[in-house]
């Protein structure tokens, strides 16, 4: 008997000891089980809203007016207690470069969409999901809920879309851009300086597209029975003074119909014409397009180079590329040393100076750097024009400060990191160049050279003005930069 009570005792006092375990490893598989399940409907909370972002859209196109502005939440599912609550705010800018604090979000009204008072801007660049899931109530060790954050990066249309005004540098008060005379003028057409349309869009026979080879296409031209388009073009071949500008049949992207279909954007400001040699020597005839007068209705003719023009930035770079340096804001213009001169105050966005043959482009527009090693995300080093000299980029160390270019020396000022698309680098961080902690970009006009943004270095955020060389799909929507926290 006596041994049989001593077993029982024993029993009560390990049970004593066990129940204390057993609750504590209850509550700590319960905390870790809804720690699991509330992070998992936060993740549910941001796919939501992410489906909601990506539903708004009217005829294939995003409508602003149709973002949620939250917050949303809701259950993961019917009969379950895990439930989330996302808080979306949108930006102009990527919250992740500064970060933005949540006052400089944009505003959104639901029925009517997004609106940002600083810039008049109505179409969201990137979107900041804060999503925090729970489980039931935070009662016996159950978890008190987990928070992830997130940013989506709004694929955008209005960016790279070739098609833009080529207007005649003013010699009085008007304002004249070439013209096609309809939207549907038939080959043969002959261009006229008409006043500069001041729609939005433009009228359509006003916009020409600047393509890789060195063809100006009528974008209006483009239709189901006319693939191809029609493109400016000398009245004949070889181009004589005189001559006509003309539309004709373009020919394939690639392979013009015709030599008399090449226009080079030259040092001056000018379109050149080509020969059948050029593409070979790069040698251009002084036959540029003109006009006798600045007038309306006044024929663009065939003459010894006079006459500039301003292209619209979204006319493109015809067939600029490395080491000439493009900006993806201003998709049209590259990096210039200003008058090719090397002591120059600023730099500027210069129209990207064009030749059928590579070699012969003006070295102020030139500017070799090292290259990204393939897998890397970015690569540090001088970049330099040479003009028989060897010139660096070089910064001015202070935000809004003019870029320029020196004599190579070395130092921080001349040191730039070059980003390239790689998919570990963040979206605000791809194709920028960086000084220190700022930007290479845009800056105002200078009054001595009113038609074209100036370079200057600035606070990094992400914007199309501080990319640079960016490939075409730089702005493909992506959600980023997800963490707890």
């Amino acid at each position: 008997m006596a041994i049989a009570l001593m077993v029982a005792l024993v029993g009560l006092m390990l049970s004593a000891l066990l129940v204390p375990m057993i609750i504590t490893q209850d509550r700590t598989t319960r905390f870790d089980s809804t720690r699991v399940q509330a992070l998992n409907a936060a993740q549910a909370g941001i796919d939501v809203t992410l489906g909601g972002i990506r539903a708004g859209v009217t005829s294939g196109i995003g409508d602003s007016s149709k973002l949620p502005c939250g917050p949303e939440s809701g259950t993961v599912n019917s009969t379950g207690v895990a439930a989330y609550s996302v808080v979306v705010e949108y930006f102009t800018f990527d919250p992740v470069s500064e970060p933005y604090p949540s006052t400089q979000a944009m505003r959104c009204i639901t029925g009517y969409g997004t609106f940002d008072a600083a810039s008049g801007a109505t179409t969201p660049g990137f979107g900041r999901f804060t999503s925090t899931g729970t489980v039931g109530t935070a009662t016996n060790g159950s978890t008190a809920g987990r928070t992830l954050t997130a940013t989506y990066v709004f694929r955008t249309s209005n960016v790279n879309i070739l098609g833009g005004l080529l207007q005649i540098s003013p010699t009085g008060s008007a304002s004249l851009c070439m013209d096609a005379g309809s939207p549907t003028a038939p080959a043969g057409t002959a261009a006229r300086l008409q006043p500069c349309s001041a729609s939005t869009p433009p009228a359509a026979q006003q916009v020409f597209a600047y393509r890789t080879d060195l063809t100006l296409q009528l974008l209006s031209s483009i239709t189901a029975a006319n693939l191809n388009g029609l493109c400016l073009n000398s009245a004949h071949a070889p181009a004589v003074s005189g001559d006509a500008v003309q539309l004709s049949q373009c020919g394939l992207l690639g392979l013009p119909a015709a030599y008399t279909q090449q226009w080079s954007y030259n040092d001056n400001g000018q379109y050149q014409a080509a020969q059948s040699t050029s593409a070979a020597t790069g040698t251009l005839p002084n036959l540029c397009m003109n006009v006798s007068t600045q007038a309306a209705n006044q024929a663009v003719i065939l003459g010894a180079c006079s006459s500039s023009w301003i292209p619209s930035p979204s006319i493109g770079p015809g067939a600029a590329a490395l080491p000439q340096w493009i900006n993806n804001d201003e998709f049209g213009r590259c990096l210039d040393v200003t008058n090719q001169d090397a002591g120059h105050a600023f730099l500027i966005d210069y129209p990207c100076k064009q030749n059928p043959f590579p070699g012969e482009k003006t070295w102020n527009q030139l500017f070799q750097a090292p290259a990204i090693p393939a897998g890397q995300a970015s690569v540090t080093g001088q970049i330099s024009t040479n003009n028989g000299q060897r010139y660096c980029l070089t910064s001015p160390g202070s935000n809004g400060g003019y870029v320029t270019v020196r004599a190579c020396v070395g130092g921080a000022l001349q040191t730039w990191t070059i980003y390239g698309g790689e998919k570990s680098v963040n979206y605000s961080a791809k194709y920028t160049v960086v000084s220190g902690s700022l930007c290479l970009g845009l800056s105002a006009p200078n009054a001595e050279v009113s038609a074209w943004s100036t370079i200057d270095v600035e606070t990094c955020t992400g914007t199309q003005e501080q990319k640079w060389n960016a490939v075409p799909n730089v702005l493909t929507s992506v959600l980023e930069n997800v963490h707890e926290k």
